[in-house]
């Protein structure tokens, strides 16, 4: 979900995704001894593993599994400080207009970490490093369980695992990326006046707090300014599609797609067939 940041990582082909992701979490372990079970739960999310090449390896984690409450016992667990973390978190709050406190502290452990990381032979793009964002590169692994030669890019996405799941979910439609699906979801909730984060939620725009974190409450959100969805609705972006056609009177449904296609634009992203006589 990162793009490609490191200049030596290449795409990797599916028989070397869980080869590599187990290499990964093993060596975290070692870095991170007392968290070494706690890094077992990472999991794949988007298109990772449902194709026959990935460009990068997601990996989706609850936040429970990082830290709990970010006290001096539970931030030793990770070999970090507390006075050195506490001044980190209070340098990125002291510059941040948006973030909530505990998305600071979060990103201020997230940079501590990754330091650690780069240190121990992980590289981690530390400049890049957010309340929910890691992204990291290792070698990759074969079905023999040894390196090829090769690296990827391997980006954590840390919050509500539930969350996670469904913003990042992929359902492999042929031509298409995850993004075609969770843009148009995106478009949609702009159009009633929020705002979208992979990470954190939805929240009213203009607004720090972020008031919906679970898929479901994010349905029926959805569902009294349009109209009943399912969550089997949200998987693809043709049923996504289809829903708001049929949802949405012709105003908001036009309103939703000029975004959408501003945002596929931007992103230099294919647009779906069901879209194109638009354009």
């Amino acid at each position: 979900m990162g793009g490609n940041i490191f200049e030596q990582t290449t795409s990797i082909k599916l028989e070397n995704i869980q080869p590599t992701i187990n290499a990964y979490i093993k060596s975290l372990g070692k870095i991170f001894p007392n968290k070494a079970h706690s890094l077992t739960f990472f999991e794949p999310v988007g298109s990772t593993g449902k194709k026959a090449v990935s460009g990068d390896l997601d990996l989706a984690i609850d936040f429970t599994h990082i830290i709990r409450a970010f006290t001096e016992s539970n931030l030793a667990l990770w070999g970090v400080d507390y006075d050195t973390w506490y001044e980190r978190y209070k340098s990125i709050h002291k510059r941040s207009r948006t973030a909530t406190y505990d998305m600071c502290k979060m990103r201020a452990l997230l940079e501590l970490i990754g330091e650690q990381m780069t240190e121990e032979g992980i590289p981690v793009e530390l400049k890049k490093v957010n309340a929910g964002n890691l992204f990291s590169c290792f070698p990759q692994f074969g079905p023999d369980n040894k390196p090829t030669g090769e690296y990827v890019q391997i980006d954590w996405m840390v919050g509500d695992i539930d969350w996670l799941r469904w913003a990042y979910y992929s359902h492999g439609e042929q031509g298409l990326k995850g993004l075609h699906r969770t843009q148009l979801i995106l478009s949609c909730f702009t159009e009633i006046g929020m705002s979208f984060s992979h990470l954190h939620g939805i929240k009213n725009k203009g607004e720090v707090e972020w008031l919906i974190e679970g898929p479901q409450i994010a349905l029926e959100a959805l569902a009294e300014s349009f109209g009943p969805i399912t969550m089997e609705q949200t998987n693809t972006f043709a049923d996504f599609h289809s829903w708001i056609k049929q949802s949405a009177n012709q105003e908001q449904y036009d309103s939703i797609i000029r975004r959408y296609l501003r945002i596929l634009q931007i992103a230099r992203a294919d647009i779906p067939e069901q879209l194109k006589e638009l354009v």
